[in-house]
């Protein structure tokens, strides 16, 4: 299943998405990098079933 997971490059959305990619599932991770850190997504990007969109959803795409 694919999961979009916002926040994800935070503490608990890193922790999520790192479940969830152990669990088999697709994860895009939406995060505006304001708190949380590019190197939580760097790490989960060494899965091919992650990827990472850098935006605030406060604000259109």
């Amino acid at each position: 299943m694919r999961i979009v997971v916002t926040g994800g490059a935070g503490f608990v959305g890193s922790h999520l998405c790192d479940r969830l990619l152990a669990d088999g599932h697709e994860v895009v991770c939406v995060d505006s990098l304001i708190t949380g850190k590019r190197e939580h997504a760097d790490l989960l990007a060494k899965n091919p079933a992650f990827s990472f969109i850098e935006h605030n959803i406060s604000k259109p795409f």
